[in-house]
């Protein structure tokens, strides 16, 4: 008997483990099968490659500034300027490049799925994947972001960066400068875009989202998915993640409030559109854009793309730039002695035609702009319709194409002794002045370049005057290395997690 039992259960094993071994052999084939079809008959399979899995590991599990960027940048010294960084994407380092990729004119440009998705807000310009729907969206705001209505709206620049200051003023204590730079940045925005000043609400999202960006550049669909959970679900997971989902919902309400509620009078397509100084959302319901595309969800998208690439970026070439001149007396010197030709008065407000006018300020924040090195996440982009050449390279239509903006900033090739802080690099008669014009693009540039390049040079020339001409300031307990330069990619560069910020005392405040 126990041996027709013992029978039984062998026979029983063998049977289950052969169910098992014919799914998982053909598991296994497909691998190998799929690594062999990436290595010899993929179309980008003459190119340097790496694995998909490589990039998630360094940008999930990799030690502390030790990003996957840092590892394309490793690439491109072991292999050359062209790299297959995963089995489907190319990324590319030189400066000739650049203007082939974030082409303008009739280039077809779409954005690439994984690196449009890291807002979350596939609604907004920056989350478009079609190049068609791209520039539909782009065009209905382009007026609302144009220069003449920064101009227009100058007055609402002018009071806001003095204001934010007195607070902390008044308390006498160190305090890092980043802080009420990013609220003015902010409150300029909600004041100009959103009709509003209450950028208390907002501020602490912009930085939940940078900080999650990792996450979401590999599960791009991880946003998208929180949005449409409940806050008592998302909150446990992740505070950073609650404060973004809570400020996308309250721009939702809040577009939906300005347009039903209160004195306004009907657009030409049915809506009611509030009687505001020109906010983002007017600027969207008189569009010519399709009725679909005026839903309060897409527009409450479109104010949060904006919201989040317009903050943090603003705030943080003004710290960089206080930073600098602070630690160098030369170049604060030549500052506040070009600001009061200007400012006899401190507290006058310079038109902003002038400030853009003067040579020193416009290098400082240009060369701000470069070392502070913004955008630190590989922006991705496909040539719809035509293949893309680069070198003795033919690179298949459609290829997803990256660039860093960063590393370009920062190559010494281009930029020699590039962590120098050197204005001096953006006057006219440096010797390198055209090669520095042409290889500077911290916006962008093409279809693809930031719609609010007005508006952040605008609050940069005004924050950087009206502080330095208004305020006596010294650094107080900053390393370098620990509270400025970039350790960590979250889509804006972020310093250690142990920095304690660009702190200032305060010495003397003019009124």
């Amino acid at each position: 008997m126990g041996i027709l039992v013992n029978d039984t259960i062998l026979r029983l094993f063998l049977g289950n483990l052969f169910t098992c071994t014919i799914p998982l052999g053909l598991l296994f084939l497909y691998f190998i099968s799929l690594g062999t079809y990436n290595i010899t008959f993929h179309p980008l399979a003459k190119f340097p490659a790496f694995t998909g899995w490589h990039e998630t590991y360094h940008e999930l599990f990799g030690a502390p500034g030790k990003t996957f960027g840092n590892k394309i940048q490793k690439m491109h010294e072991d292999y050359g300027p062209i790299v297959r960084i995963n089995p489907h994407e190319l990324h590319v380092s030189d400066h000739g490049f650049f203007d082939v990729l974030f082409a303008g004119g009739s280039a077809r440009r779409d954005k690439y799925p994984p690196s449009a998705s890291v807002q979350g807000a596939p609604g907004g310009i920056f989350g478009t994947l079609n190049h068609d729907a791209h520039r539909m969206r782009r065009s209905a705001i382009s007026g609302f972001f144009s220069k003449q209505s920064v101009v227009v709206h100058e007055g609402l620049i002018h009071e806001k960066p003095c204001e934010v200051f007195k607070t902390y003023a008044t308390e006498g204590n160190p305090f890092d400068i980043h802080v009420p730079l990013l609220a003015y940045a902010i409150e300029s925005y909600c004041a100009h875009a959103l009709g509003e000043t209450d950028q208390a609400k907002w501020r602490k999202s912009i930085i939940g989202l940078l900080h999650f960006n990792p996450i979401v550049r590999q599960f791009p669909w991880f946003l998208s998915f929180a949005f449409e959970l409940l806050m008592w679900l998302i909150r446990p997971v992740s505070s950073d993640l609650a404060l973004v989902t809570r400020v996308l919902l309250s721009l939702n309400n809040f577009n939906r409030s300005k347009t039903l509620v209160g004195h306004g009078r009907p657009s030409q397509r049915g809506h009611q559109v509030s009687e505001d100084n020109g906010s983002l959302m007017q600027a969207i319901l008189t569009s010519n854009l399709p009725q679909g595309e005026k839903g309060f969800k897409r527009m409450a998208q479109e104010s949060f793309t904006v919201l989040t690439a317009s903050g943090d970026t603003i705030g943080r070439t003004p710290t960089t730039a206080v930073y600098h001149l602070l630690s160098d007396p030369n170049q604060l010197a030549k500052l506040k002695e070009e600001l009061r030709a200007v400012m006899p008065d401190s507290s006058m407000d310079v038109p902003l035609r002038k400030l853009e006018s003067l040579p020193w300020i416009t290098a400082v924040i240009k060369e701000s702009l470069r070392i502070s090195t913004l955008v630190t996440m590989k922006v991705v982009l496909q040539a719809p319709t035509e293949c893309l050449a680069y070198q003795d390279w033919v690179i298949p239509t459609n290829t997803p194409i990256g660039m860093t903006f960063a590393d370009l900033m920062m190559d010494p090739e281009a930029f020699p002794d590039p962590r120098r802080f050197d204005p001096e690099r953006w006057l006219e008669s440096h010797p390198l002045y055209a090669q520095n014009t042409k290889c500077f693009f911290p916006f962008g540039r093409g279809h693809r370049n930031c719609i609010g390049l007005n508006l952040a040079r605008a609050e940069m020339y005004v924050a950087l005057a009206k502080i330095m001409s208004r305020i006596d300031m010294e650094l107080y307990d900053v390393i370098r290395e620990r509270d400025v330069d970039h350790y960590r990619d979250c889509f804006l560069g972020e310093p250690r997690d142990d920095t304690k910020g660009v702190r200032v005392k305060i010495l003397r405040l003019l009124d």
